[in-house]
């Protein structure tokens, strides 16, 4: 059995549009009537959240998405020349 933190956050846009967001895995000592802040682009206020900006985890996040594709750019070059290599030798011989 587990217990999820689920809380029901609401705001009025710089515009006066009142949004009315879900959240889960929230703060355990956000109650009712708290005052919190809320992060949202000016254009997609529903994709609103209440939890704090992580710059430090998205770059990192980032860094390890391109050093896994860089290693697979490499495995990807590395499987093609050794298959070029292999075959042109059985295709064209051994040429002077």
């Amino acid at each position: 059995m587990s217990t999820t933190l689920h809380h029901v956050y609401e705001f009025t846009t710089r515009e006066g549009r009142s949004v009315r967001f879900e959240e889960r895995h929230g703060s355990a000592t956000t109650v009712q009537g708290d005052i919190v802040t809320v992060h949202y682009l000016p254009e997609r206020p529903e994709a609103a959240t209440a939890r704090p900006p992580r710059p430090f985890a998205m770059a990192a996040g980032t860094v390890g998405q391109l050093c896994f594709l860089g290693l697979v750019l490499v495995f990807c070059v590395f499987f093609l020349t050794s298959v070029h290599d292999s075959f042109a030798s059985d295709l064209f011989g051994d040429l002077p």
